[in-house]
């Protein structure tokens, strides 16, 4: 019998790699899932130390299935509405990635001492690609948010940008929407979508029929053919 878990720490597993384990005071269950390239496993505190090596071991095939097998190269252009990003090779820090800015397109320079097919620069540039879209994010989505609910005759009470990786959006009781940074990646016709969701929930604050009425209803009939190509996006950036 192992030792009880008790506190977070990261570990390597054979075939999954570098594990991040969350100690979850009020879990009841294990659980594993991949978070910007690395396993973040759930564990509630004093679980048993061989137990939950076995539920990793249990869970490893199915979590090497659903691992992304993003790569970047160099030279690559990546257009999204209202933002480019380049990506070029730099030897002026040859083992860093860094990133730059720019109103037209913004440029993420790889260390020409890395490796393109290493999951660490996959993650490198991965998350400058995400810093670069929280700070273009306010001025891309917010004013066609505002758009899209003025053509409605809706008026929330603000709006804000999210750090959510996973939530998309979210409306509270007061009428202020969050929107995520990730939807700079997302195409524009799927981001209004997210938007009408939202906007939806200034009327219905559940996903009843009513609100899936409502929702199809700004999105003009749409809303099971957006829903489905949400799901099946594929990100150009590690979640």
């Amino acid at each position: 019998m192992g030792t009880p878990i008790t506190h977070s720490h990261d570990f390597f597993h054979p075939s999954l790699g570098k594990v991040h384990m969350i100690i979850r005071m009020n879990s009841r269950r294990i659980s594993a899932g991949w978070k910007n390239g690395v396993i973040h496993l759930n564990v509630p505190y004093g679980a048993d130390s061989d137990t939950v090596i076995d539920a990793l071991n249990h869970f490893a095939p199915n979590l090497l299935n659903s691992k992304s097998k993003l790569r970047y190269h160099d030279l690559q252009e990546l257009h999204f509405d209202g933002l480019s990003i380049k990506i070029i090779r730099q030897s002026i820090d040859p083992e860093s990635v860094l990133g730059q800015v720019r109103p037209n397109q913004s440029i993420i320079s790889v260390g020409s001492k890395l490796k393109f097919n290493d999951d660490s620069t996959t993650r490198s540039i991965s998350n400058i690609m995400c810093r670069i879209a929280k700070r273009v994010a306010p001025q891309i989505l917010i004013p066609r948010a505002e758009e899209l609910a003025h053509s409605i005759g809706v008026k929330p009470s603000g709006w804000d940008i999210s750090t959510g990786h996973t939530i998309m959006g979210r409306c509270d009781s007061k009428g202020f929407i969050l929107l995520s940074y990730m939807l700079v990646f997302v195409p524009q016709h799927l981001r209004d979508y997210i938007v009408c969701h939202e906007l939806a929930h200034l009327t219905e604050m559940n996903h009843s029929p009513r609100f899936h009425q409502l929702c199809n209803q700004y999105c003009n009939g749409r809303e099971a053919q957006l829903i489905k190509e949400m799901k099946e996006f594929k990100w150009p950036v590690l979640r």
